[in-house]
C-alpha cells in the first residue's frame, strides 16, 4: 500500500499496514522457518482457527485450560453445556478459517498483489456521503464486476508440490525474471499467479515505470506482464483484426482486444485499446508510461480475468481447507484387543484407562517433533448418558428416548509423544481417564484421539482420528457346579451320591473354578494376552467384567479353566485337579446406538439365576446329555454377595 494518498494514511493512522499473508498466518517471513509474531492483533488468524478447532475437539485450549486462554467468555456467559460449548468453538474455528480464506482469496484480485491501492479509489471515488464509510469507497472495478456477475468455472490450482501455510499465498519461486513458472500450478502461490499474469488499473504494462522521468510511477512498477508478453505491436501496426463481442448493453459490439500471448497464462481479452492508443503511440513512442494508460480493462476483459482467477481462488481455498484438516490418525485395538475392561464388582468407578494403537495416517507428512518439544496426544470419549441406567441392567436394553439429548465427554490426561509413526501398527498408547472416567451406563460411544504438535513442516498442527466403539458389555461367568444336570434335571450332589449308577456320572460334586480370559478379533492363538483372572471361585458364584471393543459383529474369547473339588480336602488331596481345559469360542458385542440414520440398534439382555447380563458363560456337569435351559437354574442365595472379585491385568 505504498501508493496510498495522504488522506488515507491520516484516516488509518492507528491501523498498522500488514500484508494479507502476514495478517492471516502471523508469519513475517515464509513458513515454516520464518519469523512469526505472537500475540498479534488478528483474533481470527490461522493460529486462532487451529486453537479453536482443538478446543472444539478436546474442550481445552493449547495450554490445557477449559476456557479460551484461561478467560471465561461467551460460552460461560451463555451457560452452554459441554456439547454446545464444543459446537461454539467449532463455529469460532470456522469463522476464523473463513476470514483466513478471505485473505487468501483476495490474492485473486490483481490490484491486491500489485501495490495498486489507488485502483480502489479510482473506481468509486470518495464523496462527502461516503467519507466516513470507507467500505463504500475502497471498492475496485474487478471486485465490483465479480460481485455483480460472478462466473461459472471449475476449481483449479492450489495442489502445491511443497506445502506450508504461507506457500498458498507465495512460494517465493517467482523472482521477477521467470514468469513461465506460473504455468506450473504446483510451483506458485495464488499471489504469484495473479501478479505474473494480470494487470490492474495503474499497473498496465508497467515494466518501464522505473526508468521513466516520473518517479511517482515507481510504486506501480511490475516486471510482468510486459508489452512483449502481448500482441500489442500487431495492433499498433494495423494488422490486428477486430472481434465481435456482446457489450454491456447486451448488443453486439465490434472491438479490438490485445491478447496476452506469452510469459505465462494466455489471455485472449487481456486489454482493450482506446481511441487514443494509436495516437499517443505515434505521437511519442518513447512516452510508454503515457501511452499504456490509454489501454483499458472493459467488461470483456474483466469477464476473462474472472473466468481464470475465480477458479484459482476456489482451488487454492479448497487446498488450504484440506491442508487445515489434513491431519489424520488411525485408531486400532491394542494387543489385548479390548480398549478397556473393568471388574463388574467396581463398575461404579467407570473406565479409567483406554488403551489403543495410534498411527499417523496423514499422507506424506510425519509427526516428528523437535528435541525438547514433544507433541501431545489427548483421547476423548464421546457418548450419551443413559437416563434410566441401573447397575444390575434391570432397565436394559435402552431405547432412543432413554438417552440424554446432548453428548457428554470424558477427556484423558495429555500424553506426550516425541513422534507418531506412520508405520503399522502405530504407537501403543494408554490414556488416563482417572480424573474423568467413562461411565458404564452410556450409548453412542465414540473414541477420538487428537494430536497437537509438529506435522510435516507445521508446528502446532492438529491431527484427529475417531473410532466407533461398541458400548460397554456386561459379561458374566458362572460356577454352576452347585447343581448336577442328570437326565436333563437339576440335582444336588447329595441327592445322587447314593445312586447305584453314580460311578457312571464321572465327577458330580461341586468344584471351585480358577479361570483366565483373553480376547481377540479373530480366532485366538497361543499368544493371546490373558487380561482377566479369577482364583478359586466357589460354586453358585459368578464374576462379571465390563469391556469395550470395536467389532460390532463379535469377537473371540480364549478361556483357560481349572477346577478343583469344593470344599477342598478329604477325600481328595489339595493339589487334585478335576479339570484343566482351554477353549476358544465367539461372543457377540453390544451396540446401543443409531445406525444408518434413525435406525436404532440395541442388544438384548439375558437373565440367569436372577442376574441380568449381556452375555454369559456357565460351567456345570451333566450326565448323560446336556440340555441348554438356563431358566431351570434357581437364583442362589450367594447372589446377594454380588460378583466375585477378579484380577484385571489391564492396562
Amino acid at each position: 500500500m505504498s501508493d496510498e494518498p495522504w488522506y488515507v494514511s491520516l484516516y488509518c493512522v492507528d491501523i498498522p499496514v500488514t500484508s494479507a499473508v502476514a495478517y492471516a498466518t502471523a508469519y513475517r517471513e515464509p513458513a515454516p522457518g520464518g519469523v512469526k509474531v505472537t500475540g498479534g492483533t488478528n483474533e481470527r488468524d490461522w493460529d486462532h482457527a487451529r486453537e479453536f478447532y482443538y478446543m472444539s475437539l478436546t474442550g481445552r485450549d493449547f495450554q490445557g485450560r477449559s476456557e479460551f486462554h484461561g478467560e471465561p467468555g461467551i460460552p460461560e456467559a451463555l451457560g452452554l453445556n459441554g456439547d454446545e460449548k464444543r459446537h461454539y468453538y467449532m463455529a469460532m474455528s470456522a469463522w476464523s478459517l473463513g476470514q483466513v480464506l478471505h485473505l487468501l482469496q483476495d490474492m485473486a484480485v490483481p490490484s491486491h498483489v500489485r501495490n495498486d491501492f489507488k485502483a480502489h479509489l479510482d473506481w468509486k471515488g470518495i464523496t462527502l456521503s461516503t467519507w466516513y464509510r470507507p467500505k463504500e469507497w475502497v471498492y475496485e472495478r474487478f471486485e465490483d464486476y465479480v460481485k455483480v456477475n460472478g462466473v461459472a468455472g471449475t476449481a483449479s490450482g492450489g495442489d502445491l508440490s511443497e506445502k506450508s501455510v504461507t506457500r498458498f499465498w507465495d512460494t517465493n519461486n517467482y523472482d521477477g525474471t521467470n514468469p513461465g513458472i506460473s504455468l506450473n500450478a504446483q510451483a506458485v502461490g495464488l499471489a504469484e499467479y495473479t501478479n505474473i499474469n494480470f494487470v490492474s488499473g495503474n499497473t498496465i504494462l508497467a515494466e518501464d515505470y522505473l526508468s521513466d522521468e516520473d518517479s511517482s510511477n515507481d510504486v506501480h512498477y511490475q516486471p510482468y506482464p510486459r508489452k512483449s508478453s502481448t500482441n500489442l505491436q500487431y495492433y499498433l501496426d494495423g494488422v490486428l483484426q477486430p472481434q465481435m463481442v456482446v457489450g454491456e448493453d447486451n448488443k453486439p459490439d465490434t472491438s479490438f482486444y490485445i491478447a496476452k500471448t506469452g510469459d505465462g497464462e494466455a489471455i485472449a481479452h487481456f486489454l482493450k485499446p482506446s481511441y487514443l492508443t494509436i495516437y499517443f503511440s505515434e505521437l511519442d513512442p518513447l512516452e510508454s508510461a503515457v501511452s499504456v494508460r490509454t489501454l483499458l480493462l472493459d467488461e470483456e476483459c474483466l469477464k476473462e480475468y474472472a473466468s481464470k482467477l475465480l477458479p484459482r481462488a476456489v482451488g487454492y481455498s479448497a487446498a488450504l481447507l484440506n491442508y487445515f484438516f489434513r491431519g489424520q490418525l488411525e485408531i486400532t485395538a491394542p494387543p489385548e484387543f479390548v480398549y478397556s475392561i473393568i471388574d463388574g464388582l467396581n463398575a461404579a468407578q467407570g473406565f479409567r484407562f483406554i488403551k489403543a494403537r495410534v498411527r499417523n495416517a496423514t499422507a506424506g507428512e510425519e509427526a516428528t517433533n523437535d528435541a525438547g518439544q514433544p507433541g501431545q496426544l489427548v483421547a476423548i470419549a464421546q457418548y450419551r448418558l443413559r437416563t434410566n441406567y441401573q447397575a444390575d441392567l434391570s432397565a436394559d436394553p435402552p431405547t432412543m428416548d432413554s438417552r440424554d439429548e446432548y453428548y457428554s465427554y470424558s477427556v484423558s490426561a495429555p500424553l506426550q509423544v516425541e513422534s507418531l509413526t506412520s508405520g503399522s501398527p502405530g504407537l501403543e498408547c494408554t490414556f488416563d481417564f482417572t480424573a474423568n472416567p467413562i461411565p458404564p451406563g452410556i450409548t453412542d460411544l465414540y473414541l477420538k484421539v487428537v494430536y497437537k504438535g509438529k506435522l510435516g513442516a507445521e508446528q502446532d498442527a492438529v491431527a484427529v482420528g475417531m473410532k466407533d466403539l461398541c458400548e460397554p458389555q456386561h459379561l458374566s461367568y458362572w460356577n454352576s457346579t452347585d447343581y448336577f444336570l442328570l437326565n436333563g434335571e437339576l440335582r444336588k450332589a447329595e441327592e445322587i451320591e447314593n445312586d447305584p449308577n453314580v460311578e457312571d456320572y464321572d465327577f458330580f460334586r461341586p468344584v471351585s473354578i480358577s479361570e483366565e480370559l483373553g480376547f481377540s478379533g479373530s480366532a485366538p492363538g497361543a499368544g493371546t494376552p490373558m487380561v482377566v483372572s479369577v482364583q478359586d471361585m466357589p460354586p453358585a458364584r459368578y464374576f462379571r467384567v465390563i469391556l469395550l471393543t470395536d467389532v460390532p459383529g463379535g469377537y473371540y474369547v480364549r478361556d483357560h479353566l481349572v477346577s478343583k473339588p469344593y470344599p477342598p480336602g478329604w477325600p481328595y488331596p489339595d493339589d487334585f485337579t478335576v479339570d484343566n481345559g482351554l477353549w476358544t469360542y465367539d461372543m457377540p458385542s453390544v451396540v446401543y446406538q443409531e445406525l444408518d440414520g434413525p435406525l436404532w440398534k440395541d442388544t438384548p439382555v439375558y437373565q440367569y439365576r436372577g442376574i441380568i447380563q449381556h452375555q454369559m458363560s456357565y460351567f456345570i456337569r451333566y450326565y448323560p446329555y446336556y440340555i441348554y435351559n438356563a431358566d431351570q437354574f434357581p437364583a442362589p442365595p450367594e447372589n446377594a454377595e454380588g460378583p466375585y472379585p477378579v484380577t484385571i491385568n489391564f492396562p
